[in-house]
């Protein structure tokens, strides 16, 4: 049935072709054009934003400034993404190393990863760049992606290339069946036996008359006791909807990203949205959150300073969940209760700055007694909620 799929595509802006015997060669994708495909372009704006956005404290101040500034034409929150979108993409992302002459990071330049190589002819890792020359790998910051070598990524279009070139011929052959959505696929019935040349003229004069959605609700005028008959044919008949999720489940596990978050016919199936969302942290941000430590670590810092990310808006659990984790702080006097409302952007009330004394601890098997504050007024663990 896949087959068969590909065999009926038409060339289009992928330059897709179907060749004499019948076999089907397969769009040409990149790191380039494989963004204009929305599953792809869903998973590698989404992860570049998120790690754009996480607040990022470096305990070196020049590194710091550096990275709150990197670059009098981009925001930090611009510079931070772009990096996170190349390596996504090309599996590579390049940032020149502005120093002055006494060794204070000045700026950071970013580069289009096709105008950098590597050279490794002398032994030593040097980029050779189009615009500024041969930089050594401390002039360099460079973001990889996972690969074998270490010194050079892996593109992730490349790994999944296929996935990706049926992505394309999926919606290329989609964009052909909705243009031809007013004009179901049809056969026209001759009564008699009729020449080639008669039954090419008859095909010609329908298409020039009534195919492509510029002809859609023109009348259809029949000749010659010809009658038309309709051939039922949907996308799901040809398996495009089906194919189409295969290919989304295959971005989704290249990237990293929960399929709900790339496909709305993919709601949560394994547990609640908190639980996706900290599995999201774990398998995607995670990795690319600690390639960007690695090399301000590296090229921009001293090896004793630290990398810190703050992950809390990322992971911050459901409302039931802080609800109770804040109940039993509150029980057991680690937290009071104006400290819980804090923790829920509410403002404090008069009386609920001392912490709850428990008068009886449970020994005797009953509920636990959450007794008064210290400021005489009585305690409930509710006492901190609106």
């Amino acid at each position: 049935m896949l087959r068969g799929l590909l065999q009926r595509m038409f060339v289009g802006p992928w330059t897709s072709t179907i060749l004499a015997d019948g076999a089907f060669s397969t769009p040409s994708v990149n790191a380039t054009n494989a963004i204009r495909y929305t599953p792809v372009y869903r998973a590698v704006t989404l992860i570049a934003n998120d790690i754009a956005r996480i607040d990022l404290e470096v305990t070196d101040t020049g590194a710091d400034s550096l990275l709150a500034s990197p670059s009098p034409y981009m925001s930090a929150f611009e510079f931070r993404r772009a990096m996170t979108m190349q390596v996504l993409l090309y599996g590579n992302a390049f940032a020149a190393i502005n120093r002055s002459v006494g060794g204070e990071l000045l700026e950071l330049i970013l580069l289009q990863p096709d105008t950098v190589s590597l050279d490794l002819t002398t032994g030593v890792p040097l980029y050779r760049t189009q615009h500024y020359g041969i930089l050594t790998a401390s002039q360099m910051f460079h973001l990889r992606a996972p690969s074998t070598s270490g010194l050079w990524g892996d593109s992730p279009i490349n790994i999944c290339r296929n996935s990706i070139q049926l992505l394309a011929a999926q919606e290329e052959m989609a964009l052909r069946t909705y243009i031809n959505a007013g004009n179901p696929k049809i056969a026209l019935v001759h009564p008699g036996k009729i020449s080639n040349e008669a039954m090419q003229r008859i095909e010609a004069d329908y298409v020039k008359r009534h195919a492509g959605s510029n002809n859609t609700g023109r009348p259809l005028v029949l000749a010659e006791g010809i009658r038309l008959e309709r051939i039922s044919s949907t996308i799901d008949d040809s398996g495009l909807a089906t194919a189409r999720q295969f290919s989304i489940a295959d971005v989704s596990r290249i990237y990293g990203v929960p399929m709900s978050y790339l496909s709305e016919n993919a709601g949560p199936s394994y547990g609640t949205l908190e639980w996706l969302s900290r599995m999201y942290v774990d398998s995607c941000l995670t990795q690319w959150l600690n390639c960007w430590a690695s090399e301000i670590t590296a090229k921009l810092q001293q090896p004793y300073d630290s990398v810190m990310w703050d992950l809390d808006e990322m992971v911050r659990p459901g409302i039931a969940e802080t609800m109770s984790a804040l109940r039993t702080a509150v029980e057991a006097g680690f937290m009071t209760r104006n400290e819980a409302r804090d923790e829920l952007d509410l403002m404090p009330l008069p009386g609920l700055d001392a912490p709850i004394v428990a008068m009886n601890m449970g020994t005797g098997g009953g509920k636990t007694n959450l007794g008064t504050d210290t400021s005489g007024n009585a305690g409930t663990p509710n006492d901190f909620t609106p």
